[in-house]
């Protein structure tokens, strides 16, 4: 499913392609308010909602729309949900706010959508409900940082995910390997899986060719460090830095050796399917991948899946002298936002409120539907107690993580995003230079930068 560049989808993490294609049970919940309750001054505020499963609807029916017209109060509009086809619902919600109506609620893929809206003047500042319903005190430090523009909050990221190495842990042990933490493990894990037929890292993009730039976020995150990234994405740093071209030779380096995929030929035909089997039969020693792995990968692993093989994940190694240990690149996949002809603001502030700002309802609906969080501050006690401990580790270090780095899909402007992945190819093929490439981006990444097409870039310290 190639996506061009002018598309709403052109960000879309692996989760949301999947959902959107039927490829997996998970939802991907698509949230409008239709103009025609509070928007128009009706007596109710109308939802738009898309989902990819029976289950999730089910389930965000009861928790999210019942819960809270229950808990509301009288004087609070009501909220009624009216479901959509997943893949049509983003395109109508921006052609209906576009001719000044649609839904009071508009929800995008993440902050470069945002940006567009922004710059059309179709949303409503939320400022001023910040401190009425303590979102300071609710969400991650970062999180309202990503929502803002020129200093006004347009949206609230409604989910995050992070990038990590994920892996079977008897494969690891029964090679006397761990998860790398540095440049040298990560190198001498692969040399020595290479050398004993194995795969040292899953990956292929035969299916989604968007999933190349997995491998340029985590290699730019690991090696360049989310300083240097933040001082490029701000502007202050040029794409030809040393640092950035360093990180794309490496990974060519990598790719010559036959260290990811098998072979770069094989690269380009390998199925997701593929890598998983391999990863739990003990072919495949790493699989570097987002947090929707956890909606993947269990049926290939345990009892689901007619084997006893486990599965386990680790933080991505540091790859260079100077970059912080424990990076986790911020993946936001949807905000929400207010449209500015809202009627009845308050209303729609109020049930953003409480779909996303309520962390024992969000951290119920990952471990129920798998379904990622809104950036909500989280303790372990928030958790239910049937969530999975792999699951609710990443969670916990996500959330409280010092280093926070960045995804190209969430933080990289639209056309900048798209050369990413695509232009890729060409280096791994060796017909563009790992400078050349990096020349190409920082030429378009310019020109987007001086046409105000970045999103908003959060500060890399802190969570």
């Amino acid at each position: 499913m190639p996506v061009p560049a002018t598309s709403p989808f052109a960000a879309l993490s692996r989760r949301r392609f999947l959902a959107l294609t039927g490829g997996v049970a998970l939802g991907a919940t698509v949230l409008s308010a239709c103009g025609s309750g509070g928007g128009a001054g009706g007596d109710q505020i109308d939802f738009w909602g898309a989902f990819a499963s029976k289950d999730i609807e089910n389930y965000f029916a009861q928790h999210f729309i019942d819960g809270y017209n229950d808990s509301a109060g009288a004087d609070a509009l009501p909220l009624k949900m009216t479901v959509k086809q997943i893949d049509t619902l983003d395109r109508l919600t921006q052609t209906a706010v576009a001719s000044g109506s649609g839904p009071d609620i508009v929800t995008t893929t993440g902050p470069a959508q945002t940006l567009s809206y922004v710059s059309n003047g179709n949303l409503r500042p939320l400022d001023e409900y910040v401190e009425k319903f303590g979102w300071q005190d609710s969400f991650l430090p970062w999180a309202l940082d990503v929502g803002r523009v020129d200093g006004k909050l347009y949206s609230l990221p409604s989910n995050f995910e992070t990038m990590a190495v994920y892996f079977n842990p008897r494969t690891l042990e029964d090679n006397g390997w761990t998860a790398p933490t540095t440049l040298a493990e990560f190198e001498a894990l692969c040399a020595d899986a290479k050398g004993k037929g194995l795969t040292p890292v899953g990956a292929g993009n035969a299916e989604w060719k968007p999933a190349s730039e997995w491998h340029v976020t985590w290699v730019w995150n690991a090696f360049a460090g989310p300083e240097a990234l933040y001082q490029a994405l701000t502007g202050k740093l040029r794409w030809t830095d040393p640092v950035f071209v360093d990180s794309i030779a490496l990974l060519k380096g990598w790719f010559d050796k036959g260290w990811f995929g098998g072979s770069t030929d094989r690269y380009f035909t390998n199925k997701f399917t593929t890598i998983y089997e391999d990863l739990a039969s003990g072919g495949t020693a790493l699989f570097f991948n987002g947090g929707w792995t956890f909606t993947e990968i269990g049926a290939y692993f345990g009892e689901a899946a007619g084997n006893d093989a486990p599965w386990d994940w680790a933080p991505l190694p540091t790859l260079r002298d100077g970059v912080p240990a424990g990076v986790y690149p911020l993946s936001v996949g949807m905000a929400a936002s207010v449209n500015k002809d809202c009627a009845q603001p308050a209303d729609a502030a109020a049930v953003l409120d409480f779909l996303l700002a309520r962390p024992q309802s969000q951290f119920a609906s990952l471990a129920a539907t798998g379904l990622p969080p809104s950036p909500v501050k989280v303790t372990e006690q928030d958790f239910p107690a049937d969530t999975d401990p792999r699951v609710k580790r990443q969670y916990l270090q996500l959330s409280q993580a010092q280093h926070i780095g960045y995804t190209t899909w969430t933080f990289w402007p639209p056309k900048s995003d798209t050369y990413i992945y695509e232009e890729l190819e060409k280096v791994l093929v060796g017909q563009v230079s790992p400078a050349e490439y990096c020349a190409g981006l920082d030429k378009l990444f310019q020109e987007e930068l001086k046409a105000g097409s970045l999103p908003p870039i959060p500060a890399p310290q802190g969570a």
